[in-house]
């Protein structure tokens, strides 16, 4: 007796069954709107009837394109990004692309180059990177080239891709501004870790600082995106000096992920200091926490940083675009403490 073939069913077997052409199989499967409603439903009830599962690798192999976009994530710990990411999605989806999403770094050992090969072998249509990272080039190479836009990250890149991001001066430079309003003047940075993100809000607190005749009093100490970098930042600078008359009155950092470390460090310490944020996580809005920050206005990057991809894959331009978007500050009652 015939032994059963236990292949996995293939597009043509689809079409066969169906009664139509390969390639309108694939126009269903794409979801395109050159479909009859009436021969749609026909070639989804035998995908379904058959179990058929498209394969994304060998359909990118075989042809030059792909409609398959990578979303990279730079930090896997910030919620920020994620945000963004969401955003983009919709948008990318909704244009009739398959939608990947990975991380883009190792820990400690920077880009992660076999995720970044396993995008080159399905032959993407371009990547859309969320967040900072050391260098564009490694990016350029897994698209051949092609569309890539780094959004949320620093001004390293303007000069060599396509770039969607806050502007961040502006957005420390606004918290700085609040803290002077409620009365204080010993503000603390908590931040200049982190690539050029890290280096623009320090320079966004440190012109706010100087425009007010504070200069005296700028005072950057270490740290970066995570929350135990802020809650060490934090105990360092609220005990780097003895007299209470010295000691800070209030921290700003550099997100809220380090916002929330300095609140854990403050309240070991029985301190009560002013603590702002950056990114405008929803964890920062519970009750407990009253985080005051800066909202960066992550959907409208996401967004931003989806259609200017789209629109790098479909025209191929050779200067690069730089989005800046305007952030908004939020405040709470972290900030609103009395002196």
């Amino acid at each position: 007796m015939a032994k059963s073939s236990a292949r996995r069913p293939t597009i043509m077997d689809v079409a066969e069954r169906a009664g139509v052409s390969k390639s309108l199989v694939s126009l269903v499967l794409r979801d395109s709107p050159r479909v009859s409603d009436e021969r749609r439903q026909r070639v989804l009830k035998v995908v379904q009837e058959m179990g058929y599962e498209l394969n994304l690798a060998a359909r990118s192999l075989a042809t030059r394109e792909s409609g398959t976009i990578g979303v990279l994530v730079s930090d896997l710990h910030n919620p920020w990004a994620f945000d963004v990411a969401d955003a983009a999605r919709t948008v990318l989806e909704e244009s009739g692309h398959t939608v990947l999403f990975s991380a883009v770094t190792a820990t400690g050992r920077g880009v992660d180059q076999s995720i970044l090969q396993a995008f080159r072998d399905l032959r993407v249509a371009g990547l859309l990177v969320v967040g900072t990272v050391p260098d564009t080039a490694p990016f350029s190479r897994a698209v051949g080239g092609g569309a890539v836009v780094f959004v949320g990250g620093g001004p390293d890149y303007i000069d060599t891709a396509d770039v969607v991001r806050s502007d961040d001066a502006l957005g420390m430079a606004m918290v700085v501004d609040h803290l002077i309003t409620q009365g204080h003047e010993n503000i603390v940075h908590l931040g200049g870790l982190g690539g050029s993100v890290g280096r623009a809000r320090v320079d966004g607190y440190s012109a706010a600082m100087e425009e007010h005749g504070l200069d005296r009093h700028i005072q950057v100490v270490d740290a970066d995106f995570f929350q135990e970098s802020g809650y060490v930042a934090a105990q360092r600078a609220l005990t780097s000096s003895r007299s209470r008359s010295q000691r800070p009155t209030a921290l700003a950092c550099i997100n809220d992920l380090a916002a929330i470390g300095a609140m854990t460090a403050a309240d070991e310490r029985g301190v009560e200091v002013a603590i702002t944020g950056y990114d405008n996580i929803a964890l920062g809005a519970m009750p407990r926490l009253g985080l005051t920050t800066v909202d960066p206005d992550s959907s409208t990057i996401g967004v931003l940083g989806a259609n200017t991809l789209l629109g790098r894959i479909n025209d191929d331009g050779d200067s690069f675009v730089h989005h800046t978007v305007t952030p908004q500050l939020v405040v709470r009652t972290s900030s609103l403490l009395g002196l």
